[in-house]
This record gives C-alpha cells, structure tokens and sequence, in this order.
C-alpha cells in the first residue's frame, strides 16, 4: 500500500500527516483505526489525517495539540512524498 505523507518536526514534535480522503476524517471510528493501523508503519510517530475540501482547504483528525499547529502551515509547503508500506 502507498500513502502519500508529510514527516514534520514542530516545536519538538515529530509526526507524520497522512493524506486521505474526506470520508475518512468526518468518521471517528474509521479514522481512528487508520491512525492505530498508521502509527507503527511510521515508527511510533503520531499520525494525523488530512483531508482536502473542494476548496482545497485541509481538515485535519488527530492529536488536537498537533493539529492546532499545523493551521499555520500550507499544505502545499509540507514535505509531501510516498511511503510504501
């Protein structure tokens, strides 16, 4: 399986931001799966799901700490790349 996927480091936080699809963030139960099933893939690394509006615009699940610093950061500036895993 390939992921599209952002390692960032934050503030001293180390976390990976997984591209999904919309339906994945607006269902707790399914995100949080993808998370447990994620995080070991990335060596421990908290995952957080990011989806895309029509707009573009990110919606993100996860750690709400972690999340509120990523609303600063454009998408488009995260050091996206494919992870096979």
């Amino acid at each position: 399986m390939d992921v599209q996927a952002a390692a960032i480091s934050l503030q001293g936080n180390n976390f990976v931001i997984v591209l999904v699809g919309i339906d994945m963030v607006t269902n707790s139960g399914e995100a949080d799966m993808a998370i447990d099933t994620l995080q070991p893939k990335f060596g421990g690394s908290p995952v957080i799901l990011m989806a895309q509006r029509e707009d573009t615009s990110p919606v993100y699940y996860g750690d709400q700490d972690l999340v509120s610093v990523l609303r600063d950061i454009p998408v488009d500036e995260m050091p996206w790349k494919t992870y096979s895993l």
